[in-house]
């Protein structure tokens, strides 16, 4: 890690309020992203719309405070907090749901420099949508300074299909709990647990043009089924979330197992890191192709993750690929569901995952590019580099 500068000299051409200003709360990731960047020495403020919910900060929040998390009412109050930031970091473009048509004045508002984090259906989807609402978003994409993006497939694809300026590719810091890592379950008598905490939906309800986040679960659900068949002792905890849902709960009845398939509804974030801690593999999607948050928090927890991965697209983030049961097809996932029955294996596989999320996406090893960047776009240098010293 970056060592921080410890004298008061520090290159800046302007004083600010805030250092981070962040934006847009899919899966809290406005206020764990502050969490980490205080860790790193920013000073930041979450900024979040009126009739948002309340933030409840876990056990995990030890330094974001709930005065660090300031609720506006209009966008003349958010432009007043944002003018007294050094910079903006937005989320899933979060902008557009508060400018809406008003964002293609972007440039004359006098905010400061704007990183967007891409995270998903935004860039896979929405960026090629021919609609007023895509057009709108691909300008938004040229104006921000830097448009942080993930290494799915889809989205490289469309990165370089509309030639999306100002791409980077960096790791997003997740939360760790060294002290309490609960690996696989060594007893041979219990059932495997397998927890599918991905949203259901594998494109049969919301079937609209151009749909590329699907997560595939459909086959996940009938690879399972086969396995238990064929003499697997497991049950599979899913949550109740999703647009096919009610289809899963259906073809499960049509395989006949009901009894193996524990129902729960949505999770808060400490109650979702308990199940993890419980479970003995980790299922997230099988369409995607790339590592999201569920994949990398299961790790953390030190848990074996079964998912889709593309190899060739990992590489631009990682120079090593993570230990996961890469699977696609539904016979592939059979044939990692069957691997799972050796629980040596599954443990080491455990401490695999996490030593390899420790490495890339604990917040004092990943963070070190994006004070970089905050460097380079606000002129305000908080990274002691050496290059002063005698």
């Amino acid at each position: 890690m970056l060592k921080l500068r410890k004298d008061k000299k520090r290159i800046c051409h302007n004083k600010k309020k805030y250092d981070v200003l962040l934006i847009g709360p899919l899966a809290d990731n406005d206020i764990i992203f502050a969490e980490h960047f205080i860790r790193m020495g920013l000073k930041c403020c979450v900024l979040r719309k009126k009739n948002t919910d309340n933030v409840n900060l876990t056990s995990y929040f030890h330094n974001l405070k709930k005065e660090d998390i300031y609720y506006f009412k209009n966008i003349l109050e958010f432009i007043k907090i944002a003018r007294e930031s050094r910079l903006i970091l937005c989320f899933t473009g979060y902008l557009l749901l508060i400018f809406k048509s008003l964002i293609i004045f972007i440039s004359f508002l006098k905010l400061p420099p704007i990183i967007n984090v891409a995270t998903g259906s935004d860039i896979m989807e929405l960026s090629k949508e021919r609609s007023t609402k895509g057009l709108i978003y691909r300008l938004y994409l040229s104006k921000v300074k830097l448009n942080w993006c993930p290494a799915y497939p889809e989205a490289i694809k469309n990165i370089l299909e509309l030639n999306i300026p100002n791409v980077i590719f960096m790791k997003y810091p997740y939360f760790f709990n060294e002290e309490t890592i609960s690996l696989a379950n060594k007893s041979d008598k219990e059932l495997i647990t397998f927890f599918h905490p991905s949203n259901i939906d594998w494109g049969e309800t919301d079937s609209r043009n151009g749909r590329k986040s699907t997560k595939g679960n459909d086959k996940f659900i009938r690879a399972f089924a086969k396995a238990l068949k064929n003499g697997l002792n497991a049950k599979c905890i899913m949550l109740d979330r999703g647009p096919d849902k009610e289809l899963a709960k259906k073809l499960i009845r049509e395989l006949g197992v009901e009894k193996r398939i524990i129902w729960k509804s949505q999770l808060n974030r400490e109650e979702l890191r308990k199940e993890y801690e419980i479970s003995d593999v980790v299922v997230d999607q099988f369409d995607v192709g790339g590592l999201g948050g569920i994949s990398v928090e299961a790790m953390a927890c030190g848990k074996p993750v079964m998912t889709y991965v593309n190899i060739n697209c990992l590489k631009i983030l990682y120079t090593e690929l993570p230990p996961l049961l890469n699977c696609k097809t539904e016979e592939e996932i059979y044939e990692q569901i069957i691997k799972c029955q050796d629980r040596i294996y599954l443990q080491e596989l455990g401490q695999k995952s996490y030593n390899w999320a420790y490495k890339n996406h604990h917040w004092k090893n990943c963070l070190d590019q994006f004070l970089f960047y905050y460097s380079l776009l606000t002129g305000h240098i908080i990274v002691d580099y050496g290059w002063d010293q005698k």
